[in-house]
């Protein structure tokens, strides 16, 4: 059996791989930090299970995804993350996932959540189904809606509503649990995706394109 790791955490990607060596034991265990490491991983024989981050360094959500398929490495793939909102799950069920699992599950869920895979099945936490089922209709990709160009992740999303508020990126840091360096990441990846030069026009095109109804300028 081959299995997959790919995460930038050095720590949970150890604790993972000690995880599937522990209940595994027959596992070959490949891991990588990056999607560029990708690239590089033998796709045959094939893999028989993926276990991805859904927030590498160098791209988010579905381009790990879409990386992998690239590559040509096809596997029943489990999208660990950071994030427990509904839009990223439904983003990661909807180009292929089998399991959507907040990293802060131990050892235990992890590990049968991994045996249900193998087995055929799909596996996501009751709290996130439930958001999920009760959310509505929601898009195909990670973001709220359909950006203008592109789409935009759970957590942009989320970063883009606060930026709306007027809010600075320390502000927003302090509010969401995150680094004032990461907030500015993930400003520069909707500036991006909007095509926007700024922060007000990011606003000013999200909101016209329907994903800030309601929010201040």
């Amino acid at each position: 059996m081959r299995i997959l790791i790919a995460d930038d955490h050095p720590a949970y990607r150890d604790a993972l791989e000690l995880y599937v060596a522990r209940d595994l034991p027959d596992a070959t265990i490949l891991s990588a930090a990056s999607l560029a490491e990708l690239d590089f991983l033998p796709a045959t024989p094939p893999f028989d299970l993926i276990l991805l981050d859904w927030h590498l360094p160098d791209g988010e959500g579905g381009e790990g995804l879409a990386r992998l398929a690239a590559a040509g490495i096809a596997a029943p793939t489990v999208v660990l993350s950071g994030d427990t909102d509904e839009r990223a799950a439904f983003c990661a069920l909807s180009q292929g996932a089998r399991a959507f699992l907040p990293k802060t599950l131990g050892r235990a869920q992890i590990v049968a959540a991994l045996r249900l895979v193998l087995a055929g099945g799909t596996s996501v936490p009751a709290d996130i189904a439930l958001r999920l089922a009760l959310s509505g209709p929601l898009p195909a990709e990670g973001g709220a809606a359909a950006a203008p160009a592109g789409q935009l992740t759970g957590r942009e999303f989320e970063v883009l509503r606060q930026i709306a508020t007027g809010k600075t990126n320390k502000e927003i840091g302090r509010l969401m649990g995150l680094q004032e360096v990461t907030v500015k990441l993930h400003t520069r990846r909707i500036l991006r995706k909007l095509q926007a030069k700024n922060r007000t026009e990011a606003v000013v095109k999200a909101r016209d394109a329907g994903l800030l109804i309601g929010e201040p300028v």
